[in-house]
């Protein structure tokens, strides 16, 4: 990959826009009012865009701080569209869907010719999923060309070269198409920080990319953006996952630290830093982080008036608490969370929406609530999606493992396994088929665990390396509890060997866990070492300190 720099400053694009004129300066003969233009695009779905209210959306917003600053200069000549627009980049990058809809919505209030507004939107629009909205905006923006900078002018065409792409996600011709659009954008505007973030989003797997994807090639991407823009939130945002991608959790840390601080008031800064805290064995600041961040949110439904099912963030940073807390034996804290999580719908329901119906009757399971949980998972195998019946023949399968009925246990392994191919055809990205299919696989690895002979300790260790290779967050916490019960299972099933083998597999996953050095006590009292023992629950009776006293009594901490 060729990088292009350039001795061009920041304040030399600044100084070339300045040469753009005023909208009023423009010599055009009778041009037609923005209404007028407006009212010349198709207008469909209207009322809604991805779920969510277009009346919210546009709902008028004031200026906040504490966002991380994103300097994008336009062409615009109102300081109050520049903030703004400015604002809603700093809610774009930051994952905060409504809130950047209602700040780009909020420039072309204060100045009606603001391409780049339209182009913000139609951004928006599409993580919200979209392709229709996004379009629309799309055209507005080419509608307001004249009115735009030769740098804006390229922007809108990047942006039509990625919505083909996103069009067709499984097309390489035109995801290349659109990168070399973007090579040709930097070429001539070296300096924009935007094209080059838009770069390293390219260079993800598909064109919907928006810097979550990982490799060394984005990481000097971002990087390069620092050196143009010192302290530039949303590289530093990018860098996070990026470093994530590449199990660098210390580099991510670093990143992340350096985000919540340039943006403490935006949510999913504080949740980005969390991530990697967890990762670190610093859960207690993890916990301070996401709680933190959960509290914005709340904030803003309640001061704005909506609900928290429009935001996707909100269950996701949740769901991360929740699991934080199940780390500390916190189990009544975790599921005063989950509860939260389950109560939520998804506006237009989207396929991924089933996923928040998980952790929560697994969380029952863990507190030996096998009936609740079981009520729950029933709910899920009778649901319209195949990833939701594939949840809940998981969930009973787990049920009926601890109950000890192998049978029925295998059976709905088998019928969890059976929904994968519905999943697949609904999903041509695979992006949501790789989330759920872990969870069958799972289930299978346990029953093994209990069947005589050693047929199947090898789909085991598939599934623990497969649970180790997960870097997202709920990803990599999932895995560690799953890792957890693979060594429990193996202990009690009487697999002294393997027991061992999965012990150290959980301790390579993280050492520093309470349930590792309990797993450690029992593994050494197995081999009758009473030290080691000793000073492993130890250990663990300080990882979960501030455990609940049921948890500490179901665990036998002795």
């Amino acid at each position: 990959m060729n990088l292009w720099f350039s001795s061009l400053s920041f304040a030399l694009l600044l100084a070339l826009d300045g040469l753009v004129r005023h909208p009023a300066q423009v010599p055009a003969p009778a041009p037609p009012s923005i209404q007028e233009l407006v009212s010349r695009i198709p207008i469909c779905g209207q009322t809604h865009v991805g779920g969510i209210p277009s009346a919210l959306l546009r709902q008028p917003v004031v200026l906040r701080t504490g966002l991380g600053a994103v300097p994008t200069p336009t062409s615009t000549k109102s300081p109050e569209a520049q903030a703004f627009f400015e604002q809603g980049m700093a809610y774009l990058h930051g994952y905060v869907w409504v809130e950047a809809a209602r700040s780009f919505h909020q420039a072309f209030r204060a100045d009606s010719t603001l391409a780049m507004a339209h182009v913000g939107l139609s951004r928006v629009y599409s993580q919200l999923e979209d392709t229709t909205a996004a379009r629309r905006e799309a055209r507005r923006a080419k509608s307001l060309e004249r009115f735009a900078s030769e740098r804006e002018k390229a922007h809108i065409k990047v942006r039509f070269s990625q919505l083909r792409a996103v069009d067709s996600l499984l097309n390489e011709s035109y995801l290349g198409a659109y990168r070399r659009d973007l090579s040709a954008a930097i070429r001539k505007f070296p300096n924009d920080a935007e094209l080059w973030l838009l770069y390293g989003n390219a260079h993800e797997r598909y064109a919907t990319g928006r810097g979550q994807g990982s490799g060394a090639v984005v990481v000097a991407i971002y990087e390069k953006i620092l050196r143009l823009v010192p302290d530039y939130p949303a590289a530093h945002h990018y860098l996070i996952h990026a470093n994530e991608g590449m199990m660098d959790y210390d580099a991510a840390l670093r990143h992340g630290e350096v985000y919540a601080r340039l943006a403490p008031n935006l949510p999913h800064a504080r949740h980005m830093y969390a991530h990697d805290l967890m990762k670190t064995g610093r859960i207690d600041a993890a916990i301070a982080y996401l709680a933190g961040a959960d509290s914005i949110e709340r904030h803003t439904y309640q001061t704005e008036a909506y609900p928290a099912d429009y935001d996707w963030h909100h269950t996701h940073n949740l769901t991360l608490l929740a699991l934080c807390y199940q780390y500390q034996g916190r189990m009544a804290e975790a599921e005063t969370a989950l509860k939260r999580v389950y109560a939520l719908t998804r506006p237009g329901e989207p396929e991924w929406a089933f996923y928040t119906k998980k952790t929560y009757p697994e969380l029952l399971l863990t507190t030996g609530r096998t009936r609740e949980a079981e009520a729950l998972a029933a709910d899920l195998t009778r649901a319209k999606t195949g990833g939701e019946r594939l949840l809940g023949h998981y969930i009973l399968g787990l049920a009926h493992l601890q109950n000890n009925r192998w049978a029925e246990a295998k059976r709905e392994a088998d019928a969890s396994a059976a929904e994968l191919p519905t999943v697949r055809r609904a999903d041509p990205t695979g992006r949501i088929t790789s989330w759920v299919k872990p969870y069958p696989e799972f289930l299978s690895a346990l029953i093994y665990l209990r069947e005589p002979g050693t047929a199947g300790i090898d789909s085991v260790r598939a599934f623990q390396k497969e649970a180790r290779n997960q870097y997202g967050p709920d990803g990599w916490i999932e895995a560690l509890f799953q890792l957890e019960t693979i060594a429990r299972q193996a202990q009690a099933a009487g697999r002294t060997e393997f027991a061992a083998e999965a012990t150290k597999t959980l301790a390579d996953h993280d050492a520093g866990y309470a349930g590792t050095h309990y797993a450690l006590a029992v593994l050494a009292r197995q081999r009758g070492d009473a030290a080691v023992a000793q000073r492993e629950l130890a250990l663990a009776s300080t990882g979960w300190q501030r455990a609940d006293a049921s948890f500490r009594e179901r665990i036998v901490l002795k």
